[in-house]
């Protein structure tokens, strides 16, 4: 006997007993409950006006201290001296947290991710190191998707502003991603001639990897404190069609039904110094 959910899901065959094909967890999304999901750029255009507001306000910040990082004093002009001795030693590390993902995790009960990332440069190259952690929940009518897991991400940056002072950076790099998670789908139904009843098919453990081209800017605030952000596009992912659940999202990725991904991240960092920064001169004023 075959029935269809049809309340929150894309009607999917079902006997008393099992499922007689393969669920998807993105078949939540034909739902209102799920239309204000929107991992970063993931592509999903329903934002939410918190997130919209945080953007906003990240990038007025980050391009107002863009433009006064450069500015030298009056009348002064600071330039680094060119030499090649010890120019790829690091002279400093640099470690941030995700600024959006850690407001929006405090705000939201059905939303936690924080995410790290840290790079150490040598001359006009950095080695970067991002790692997080995710746990989402969905819930409709007839059915309830959580996803939890971690991911990895590495890979160089070339340094457009090695040059500068006071160490900024305008960057493109890539990065190889990897991901290790579990998602489960519960959900209800109801069969004319069993009766109704409930069911679970899970992800345990599985892996996903994909790569990403990023560009971006780091640029320094106040002594030690520095503020970034990083776009990055996203591809080469296993959609996992061979799936008995096909999983809604991907930690570090976005949405799994997306072979390519856009994302924006922002990043408060501090920067430690490992060692002196490479010498300077400071020519006077022009005097009419």
């Amino acid at each position: 006997m075959l029935k269809y959910i049809t309340s929150g899901f894309k009607k999917t065959p079902m006997s008393a007993l099992r499922l007689s094909q393969k669920c998807s967890s993105r078949q939540l999304y034909g739902t209102p409950a799920f239309r204000d999901f929107d991992p970063p750029f993931g592509g999903n255009v329903f934002l939410k006006p918190h997130r919209i507001f945080l953007q906003t306000l990240a990038n007025i910040l980050l391009l107002f201290v863009a433009t006064s990082g450069f500015c030298q004093e009056a009348g002064e002009l600071k330039i680094p001296i060119d030499s090649l001795k010890g120019k790829f030693v690091p002279t400093g590390i640099r470690i941030g947290a995700e600024a959006v993902n850690i407001t929006r995790s405090f705000i939201g009960e059905d939303y936690k991710e924080y995410q790290f990332q840290a790079d150490i440069d040598f001359y006009r190259y950095f080695f970067n190191v991002e790692y997080g952690i995710l746990e989402r929940t969905f819930t409709s009518e007839n059915g309830l998707y959580n996803v939890e897991g971690s991911y990895l991400r590495i890979g160089p940056d070339i340094n457009f502003l090695h040059r500068d002072p006071d160490m900024s950076a305008l960057f493109f790099g890539l990065r190889y991603g990897m991901a290790t998670f579990s998602d489960k789908l519960n959900y209800s139904y109801r069969d004319k001639a069993f009766g109704d009843g409930t069911g679970q098919v899970a992800n345990n453990d599985i892996n996903a990897k994909w790569f990403e081209m990023v560009a971006g800017m780091k640029v320094k605030m106040w002594r030690m404190v520095w503020l970034g952000y990083t776009a990055r596009f996203k591809f080469g992912v296993d959609t996992f069609e061979n799936n008995e659940l096909i999983p809604n999202i991907i930690p570090g990725f976005g949405r799994a039904d997306e072979t390519v991904v856009w994302g924006l991240n922002y990043y408060l960092i501090i920067r430690i110094p490992v060692r002196k920064e490479p010498r300077s001169i400071v020519l006077p004023a022009k005097t009419n």
